[in-house]
């Protein structure tokens, strides 16, 4: 079984605000390019058997793409769609809003973005959040590493962070997003030494040499167990992620450095991460209307 577990929709024409906007205009990224998101996610996620959807919450970036927005899609799609509700620890209803996500709306896990939030990931008001989803046994992906978005602090992106949270709060399903490229190392530290800590290789494959080095450095940690297949849908898709990983040990060419073995290839594209994170497959939730 493939799980995608980190794909977003959105309508950048809403969902974009001024800031957002000047950032992707800054680096040449126009989302016109992307077509119809939440139509083309439906067509192009069937690559995998399950997906992960999700949009993102984040006043200080310009980042509002309503939760029920992302509910109604997934709804669309009932078997093989799942919802993780994307929170703001900068607003003030943030707990109202996760609670209401997760009772009414169906969420299954959280999505937080530190780095666009401008918030720490140890800040009071994000502890409250892992104390929910504890308790109600959500996990929580994190966008982890760089970003093209400007005016916060990088350094609440540092995967070292997260390592005090395992810590702090031992039970919390963990998912930290992108391998936190570019410190792909400091991320391997992490998930190693937690058990319920996880990331995933979401929109690593077309930068392919860092990506190798990665790979190779999960290969000789022996951390390959601990990463989820992720394909960061729009920015590309579930297809291209698949084969982009497939293909990773094509940089090396005739260089005589060591391939990263299919194995552990096949084992991360094959990973069953419902049940590595506790989550219900699609099939099993009570139908919600779209």
């Amino acid at each position: 079984m493939t799980v995608d577990i980190h794909t977003h929709v959105f309508r950048p024409e809403t969902d974009f605000g001024p800031a957002l906007r000047a950032d992707l205009a800054r680096c040449r990224v126009d989302p016109a390019a992307w077509g119809d998101v939440a139509e083309n996610h439906l067509v192009t996620t069937q690559s995998a058997d399950i997906a992960v959807v999700f949009g993102l919450q984040a006043s200080a970036t310009g980042w509002n793409i309503p939760n029920d927005y992302v509910a109604a899609h997934v709804a669309r799609a009932p078997d093989r769609l799942l919802f993780f509700a994307a929170l703001d620890p900068a607003q003030p209803d943030c707990l109202g809003e996760l609670e209401r996500c997760h009772r009414d709306l169906g969420a299954v896990g959280v999505k937080l973005a530190p780095l666009y939030h401008n918030v720490h990931p140890r800040d009071p008001r994000c502890l409250e959040i892992y104390r929910y989803c504890i308790r109600h046994q959500l996990p929580v992906l994190f966008h982890v590493g760089t970003s093209f978005i400007s005016g916060t602090y990088l350094e609440y992106s540092r995967p070292i962070h997260f390592d005090a949270i395992a810590v702090d709060f031992p039970d919390l399903r963990m998912v930290l997003a992108h391998l936190g490229h570019p410190w792909e190392g400091e991320t391997i530290a992490v998930i190693r030494r937690h058990p319920h800590v996880y990331a995933d290789l979401s929109a690593l494959y077309y930068r392919p040499w860092q990506f190798y080095h990665s790979m190779r450095l999960l290969v000789e940690y022996r951390t390959e167990h601990k990463v989820l297949f992720g394909s960061d849908y729009p920015f590309t898709t579930t297809a291209d992620s698949i084969r982009g990983v497939r293909q990773l040990n094509a940089v090396i060419g005739n260089s005589g450095l060591p391939p990263v073995p299919s194995e552990a290839i096949e084992g991360i594209l094959a990973r069953d991460a419902l049940r590595l994170l506790g989550l219900p497959h699609p099939s099993s939730l009570p139908r919600r209307p779209s």
